[in-house]
């Protein structure tokens, strides 16, 4: 364990060199894994969206010409919300600082579009108020689930309504414990998304809190959000029917393998300066 996390820190390090030059195929890259975080991410829970469909969501000040398009613009942009918010987060908060109820609840409100911008944003764009069943609806989502779903895309068993609060309210107390703090964070980042997912307080939005949680303390700790592609959806969810460790593997495998790409990425770069 301790070899792969020495290997993922000397990765780490030799990208973050690369990213301190200042040239436009940087930004590139950025935009690119920016753009990836939001495809992968969504498609692991069943949205997949094609390169124009993000493009054109993520472009400021992008007119969405047809109406049923509209909901794919608010997933996705609902996602950079919280992504966004992650990273400025990320960039003041401890290291071993704990998660909190509160920070929780912000990322599943950015994620499930149930914030004052993005509310307005979407009156705006439909050009009408929403109807009272559509407001209600919405305050039902802000909280955490009431039952079980029949038709959850993850394949483990979940805790039961009444015991959510308290399962989640212990996961966060445990961020504030000295085991936490030993633990190295990559290790923080599985073990938090991990236990959330199993938890699975919100009905929509559980698996893209839980690996924003996780990509919240790699960041806050020098590392790159890890993107789990969609090509190990299966894989993925099969861990959180296994033991800790398997999720925990998972999570490196792709954390390596995108550092892998990014180096390769620049490295190729470098040989078109010379």
């Amino acid at each position: 364990m301790k070899e792969r996390f020495h290997s993922i820190d000397e990765k780490t390090k030799k990208l973050r060199e690369q990213l301190t030059i200042k040239r436009p195929e940087v930004q590139d890259f950025l935009d690119k894994l920016e753009m990836a975080w939001v495809h992968h991410d969504c498609a692991l829970e069943g949205s997949i969206y094609s390169p124009t469909e993000l493009t054109a969501a993520l472009h400021p000040g992008a007119v969405v010409a047809e109406a049923s398009l509209l909901p794919i613009v608010w997933e996705i942009r609902n996602h950079k919300a919280a992504v966004d918010f992650i990273r400025e987060e990320a960039k003041s908060s401890k290291k071993h600082a704990p998660l909190t109820m509160t920070f929780v609840r912000r990322v599943h409100d950015l994620l499930s579009g149930n914030t004052p911008e993005a509310q307005q944003a979407r009156a705006m764009a439909e050009r009408r108020e929403r109807t009272e069943k559509e407001l209600l609806k919405e305050r039902e989502k802000a909280g955490f689930r009431k039952d079980i779903p029949l038709h959850k895309t993850y394949l483990h068993e979940i805790a039961q309504p009444a015991k959510v609060q308290p399962a989640l309210e212990k996961l966060l107390d445990w961020t504030s414990s000295s085991e936490f703090r030993e633990f190295h964070p990559i290790l923080q980042g599985a073990r938090v998304q991990h236990e959330f997912i199993k938890i699975f307080p919100f009905t929509d939005t559980s698996g893209k809190v839980g690996r924003m949680l996780t990509n919240f303390i790699l960041l806050r700790n020098g590392y790159q959000p890890v993107v789990i592609v969609s090509v190990d959806r299966a894989k993925y969810y099969e861990t959180f029917r296994s033991t800790f460790t398997g999720f925990s593997n998972l999570m490196m495998d792709s954390m390596e393998n995108s550092l892998d790409y990014a180096l390769k990425f620049f490295k190729d770069l470098q040989r078109y300066y010379r």
